[in-house]
């Protein structure tokens, strides 16, 4: 029974941000505190981020995860030198918002690939 559980909590987190981004236009936060719109993916990346070090370690992939945010970091670092040097303008709002974006899109695939040799390993 326990493992019959398993494999669905492990299918249901494997697949959440694929059912949050096709049922996440149904979802709008009405928060008076932020002055822009929140959108879905600004709402799964943190999801995506923590689900990043747990896939992993489902995986047995134990440090892949901390090369992970290093390269999120390093190129949050190199994002932010090609706008300040290269454009010669750096807004701070522009560019978290950037580099937030590719950290989604980094961290889906990750999610993807990671989950998916995980969900071969436990499931299959």
């Amino acid at each position: 029974m326990t493992e019959t559980l398993d494999a669905v909590l492990y299918i249901f987190f494997y697949i959440f941000p694929l059912l949050m981004l096709l049922f996440g236009r149904k979802f709008r936060p009405d928060l008076d505190i932020f002055p822009i719109p929140i959108k879905a993916v600004d709402l799964l990346t943190p999801y995506l981020l923590i689900s990043v070090a747990i896939q992993t370690n489902l995986a047995g992939l134990s440090p892949a995860h901390l090369y992970y945010y290093i390269f999120l970091s390093v190129f949050g670092i190199a994002c932010a030198s090609y706008m300040a040097f290269g454009k010669r303008v750096l807004l701070v709002g522009h560019f978290f918002r950037t580099w937030w974006r590719y950290v989604f899109i980094f961290s889906f695939i990750y999610h993807f690939l990671v989950g998916g040799y995980g969900f071969y390993l436990n499931i299959l």
